[in-house]
């Protein structure tokens, strides 16, 4: 009982201490958008590299303005309101220094939160 609860402690903080911040979460944001403009545009051409960077880069500069933190001390949910409406435009989960994409990102109304 007592080294399942030795257990239970470290992976509780080990956790705490992953948990991405707004930096992280910028940075994410910034690598899955060039990806997601870069597979719109279709391909791996030069071209397309320098838009997705670009356009990585124009919505991770707004990042922080755009987007909510919740923080659960384990994991952190992040939702971004681009047009500053009140509705999602995405969402991700932040967990051990991951991000799972849980609505999205789009700064297109597909239909609400």
């Amino acid at each position: 009982m007592r080294t399942l609860l030795v257990l239970v402690v470290v992976v509780v903080s080990a956790l705490i201490v992953t948990n991405p911040g707004m930096a992280d979460f910028e940075d994410f944001v910034r690598r899955h958008a060039a990806d997601r403009i870069e597979q719109k545009l279709g391909g791996s051409g030069t071209l397309s590299e320098l838009l997705g960077g670009a356009g990585g880069e124009l919505l991770a500069s707004n990042v922080s303005r755009v987007t909510e933190r919740d923080s659960y001390l384990v994991c952190s949910l992040y939702t971004m309101d681009l047009d500053r409406d009140g509705r999602s435009n995405g969402r991700a989960l932040g967990v051990a220094g991951q991000f799972v994409v849980l609505e999205e990102f789009s700064g297109e109304d597909e239909g609400g939160s």
